[in-house]
């Protein structure tokens, strides 16, 4: 299939294209859910945080609590002012340096004295502060307070004076208070802020911060209201300290859950003292601005689409999980710094990039995947097919199922034609080679593999790599195999360089090169090269010449030498006496007519099959013997026999051929063994084979003529031994291997041979 612009470029500037109109969505929906921040997921993980940065309580704050007992002891509450007045005083002997009365005295008492009393014991101590409470906003139209102030003795004796509004979350959950209320243009500062510092300030934030509880309800040392109006509380336990009167009796004064991870409620008094120590230390958490935030939220949001279009669009869920954690990473690193950045609307915004991106794209990827099955619906297909419309798309469900029913035919077809094709070029009975046009390998089929294959990996890569494994001999064509260079006249699609070489198997070949032509984007040309196997043609010269010289020569030369005898009986003066003139034309005919057999049974054996039947070897071999037992005697050797069977060495086969094996093989080595040798034949079985050796003390076989001495029309001679002309260890071989045995020589030059002939047992 070819386009003009690469299919994944084409792919990838629709992906980029959808990318960047999600992001421009993203980043406003982003921005939008930051606005709604903190979610509960956010103050679940603030809470997690802050639980695992558990620090020990300031041991300068006291808490004196108008708990139960005090209720018992001193009768129901509201008390009468002048009790206060009474602990004030307790505490100013203590050594109390500062106190701060969490109990709202709005309304003058009933009993100005109690007023009097209780403004004169904050005077005589002189670091009293007094809480303020502050309702919702109210217009003056309705003449209705919203600021509700101590009365104005006790405004007037206090130290200092702050409201004791804290913040509820929208889970109901009391994390943050505004450390300074603004009421029709007057700062209200939080009391814990006068009292921190026994000064007003005016540097503390002016939007809401987070108490950062450095435990639950009783971190505080706590004291009993009674206990310490009757004296049982030590002066060493109040001396120096920073001392919070409030209510913590049950079903009295307020009450807040400071942590979605616990279900108790503190008091405010308590709540108050933890702002303290956290203003004292400075380690109050602020909050990033909304519009600070929102940005914040959406960086990751940028980062993930910079770092999709970098990378390709890969590995889009594992970016999306490293932001993730950079994002947690990122809140957690605030919070060591005492900011507070809510990470849920960054998350929310990663996750549903991701899924619009997984969505759409599966969608774009859907669209020109239907293109594309249609244009290779339409592309010539290599096996016949069933007829399809250009938009089909068979089966039923959704369109992603239906999609992938097309790719599963589409694939089908694919794969199928692949198999096709390396099936036929593999099914070629001659290497060939694919080549691009730099002569570089693409393709080779299953006969070329086992050519440039040397110890399990193939050493060819390039065309001139050939040379490694093939050996090349000169010839006319090319200098070399590449680059190809045309002869003149010579046409591109017909080349043929006519090299011969030879692989490491002795096989011959002729190289020949022809110019590919495809219409494939990948692969614009190249060229095919095989090779065409001639060794059968050129085993079929060498015996075509061999059998020309013998006989030309070797079956000729008895005929010559008969009518030489004859010639020379015509003349008196040459003439032997006739019995000598008969032995010796005898003898001519002899050696012709044994020519002519072996050479007639040499054929017959490569040509037809054998009459195998079951044979007793040892006693072919007891024939044989008695047979070249004169042959032996003429020349005095020494002929030796151990026939080592019980059963007569069983085989399968040929009696007649097998007999005329033995017979060369043993009519051979007394052939080759001088006078007063000897000959020795064994007969014995190792392991599954008949084996039949034939040692003897003769002449010998000559190193290089021992990979021939099997060959037709090959002869060992050596000096000294008489003539044979080629063809009866030719029969041995041959027979031997129509039986599936073996037939191996081991020689050495005047010294003597060992001819191992090897036939499968046969079971009886």
């Amino acid at each position: 299939m070819t386009h003009e612009v690469s299919l994944s470029r084409v792919l990838h500037r629709r992906f980029v294209m959808t990318w960047c109109a999600m992001g421009a969505l993203l980043l406003p929906i982003a921005f939008f859910i930051h606005s709604f921040s903190p979610l509960l997921s956010d103050n679940f993980f603030y809470d997690a945080w802050l639980s695992k940065q558990v620090k020990p309580p300031s041991a300068d704050i006291l808490i004196v609590a108008i708990d139960e007992p005090s209720l018992h002891t001193l009768g129901r509450w509201p008390w009468p002012r002048d009790i206060h007045a009474q602990l004030i005083q307790k505490l100013n002997l203590a050594g109390v340096e500062s106190i701060a009365l969490d109990i709202l005295f709005v309304e003058p008492s009933r009993e100005p004295e109690e007023d009097t009393l209780l403004a004169k014991a904050m005077r005589q101590h002189g670091n009293v502060y007094l809480p303020i409470a502050l309702l919702p906003e109210q217009s003056t139209e309705n003449n209705m307070r919203d600021v509700l102030v101590p009365s104005p003795p006790l405004q007037a004796a206090a130290k200092g004076l702050g409201h004791i509004n804290i913040s509820l979350g929208d889970d109901g959950v009391a994390r943050s208070v505004k450390l300074v209320e603004l009421r029709r243009g007057e700062a209200v500062p939080q009391l814990m802020t006068v009292f921190a510092s026994n000064s007003p300030r005016t540097a503390w934030p002016s939007t809401a911060v987070r108490i950062p509880f450095r435990g639950s309800s009783g971190t505080y040392p706590t004291v009993s209201y009674s206990d310490v109006l009757k004296g049982y509380v030590p002066e060493s336990l109040l001396y120096g300290r920073k001392v919070l009167v409030g209510m913590t009796a049950l079903g009295l004064g307020d009450n807040y859950n400071v942590s979605l991870l616990s279900s108790g409620l503190m008091p405010g008094v308590e709540v108050n003292a933890h702002l303290l120590d956290a203003l004292e230390s400075n380690t109050y958490i602020r909050e990033v601005d909304g519009w600070v935030g929102s940005l914040l939220a959406i960086i990751p949001v940028v980062l993930l689409i910079l770092l999709a279009w970098c990378l390709r669009f890969r590995y889009l869920l594992a970016v999306v999980m490293c932001l993730g954690i950079g994002v947690f990473l990122a809140s957690f690193i605030a919070l060591s710094f005492r900011w507070w950045w809510p990470p849920t609307a960054s998350l929310i915004a990663l996750g549903i990039a991701f899924v619009t991106f997984v969505w759409k794209s599966q969608s774009v990827l859907l669209s020109w995947f239907e293109k594309e099955l249609e244009l290779l619906y339409k592309e010539p297909s290599i096996l016949p097919a069933p007829a399809r419309e250009p938009g089909f798309i068979c089966g039923e469900g959704g369109k992603l199922y239906q999609q992938s029913q097309a790719l599963e035919f589409a694939l089908g077809r694919i794969i199928e034609g692949r198999r096709f094709v390396l099936g036929s070029m593999n099914s070629l009975p001659l290497p060939i080679f694919v080549l691009n046009k730099k002569g570089e390998v693409l393709l080779a089929n299953k006969q070329a593999e086992v050519i440039c294959w040397v110890d399990s990996q193939r050493v060819i890569s390039h065309i001139n790599e050939l040379f490694s494994v093939l050996s090349f001999e000169k010839s006319i064509g090319f200098a070399s195999p590449w680059p190809p260079q045309l002869p003149a006249g010579r046409e591109v699609s017909s080349i043929e360089p006519g090299w011969l070489c030879t692989d490491s198997r002795g096989r011959t070949y002729r190289l020949e090169m022809g110019d590919l032509s495809t219409t494939a984007s990948s692969v614009t040309g190249g060229w095919l090269v095989w090779l065409v196997d001639l060794t059968s043609e050129m085993e079929a010269d060498a015996q075509r010449s061999s059998m020309l010289s013998f006989l030309s020569h070797d079956m000729k030369a008895p005929q010559a030498r008969a009518l030489a005898l004859l010639d020379a009986q015509k003349d008196p003066v040459l003439a032997v006496p006739e019995s000598t003139f008969y032995s010796y034309l005898g003898q001519c005919l002899n050696v012709g007519l044994d020519m002519i057999n072996d050479f007639i049974g040499l054929i017959k054996a490569r040509s037809f099959d054998f009459d195998k039947q079951v044979v007793l070897f040892e006693d072919v071999v007891m024939e044989v013997l008695d047979e070249v037992f004169p042959i032996a005697r003429l020349k005095n050797i020494k002929l030796a026999s151990e026939l080592l069977n019980e059963d007569g060495a069983p085989v399968l086969g040929d009696r007649s051929y097998l007999s005329r094996a033995v017979f060369n093989v043993i009519e051979n080595a007394i052939k080759y063994t001088p006078c007063y040798g000897e000959v020795s034949v064994y007969v014995f079985v190792e392991h599954e084979w008949i084996v039949l050796e034939v040692v003897d003390n003769g002449v010998g076989v000559s190193p290089e003529k021992m990979d021939s001495i099997f060959d037709e029309f090959k002869r060992g001679d050596e000096g000294g031994g008489e003539k044979g002309h080629g063809l009866g260890l030719a029969l041995v071989k041959v027979v031997a291997e129509k039986h599936a045995g073996i037939v191996k020589c081991k020689s050495e030059l005047g010294k003597g041979s060992r001819f191992t002939l090897m036939i499968p047992s046969f079971q009886l």
